[in-house]
């Protein structure tokens, strides 16, 4: 299980990665307005999917692994935010952040639905987290397909 959590964690970032690097490559083609989508919406769906699938990794050391889920949300909103101007660089600081928190929140209430209130699940705690770690790798893999399909339109 460790190893399916490690290798979508991997698959994530690579993801990341390579629409970074496509868009880093072409900024100068595209207007501000572009720019703030591109910070906005990357930073957001990366904080929150590498925030859950490194507190899905680490479930035991909730507080260090939420401190680095926010420096990571920070990281990346900075890196998507600083490709064009400074409106772009302080929607991607703010929602790499926002979506950190939400991730770290998500993946501990996916270890321990009782915190919320929620009643146990049929599934079992394994089940659980692969759904969601397969989820995640979904939602960044339609996430970059949608931001790349945007810039060519």
């Amino acid at each position: 299980m460790q190893i399916l959590l490690i290798s979508i964690t991997f698959i994530n970032l690579l993801i990341g990665a390579s629409l970074y690097y496509v868009i880093l490559k072409s900024r100068l083609l595209f207007s501000d307005r572009f720019g703030y989508t591109v910070s906005y919406f990357a930073s957001s769906t990366l904080g929150l999917v590498a925030s859950l699938n490194l507190i899905l990794l680490f479930p035991n050391h909730l507080e260090i692994v939420g401190v680095l889920n926010i420096l990571l949300g920070l990281t990346i909103g900075f890196l998507f935010g600083s490709m064009l101007n400074a409106q772009s660089l302080i929607a991607g600081i703010y929602n790499g952040g926002i979506s950190a928190i939400m991730g770290t929140m998500l993946g501990v209430v996916v270890k321990n639905p009782a915190i919320c209130g929620l009643p146990g699940t049929i599934a079992s705690e394994q089940e659980t987290m692969i759904f969601f770690a397969l989820f995640s790798l979904c939602i960044q893999g339609i996430s970059a397909i949608l931001l790349l399909f945007s810039f060519k339109a």
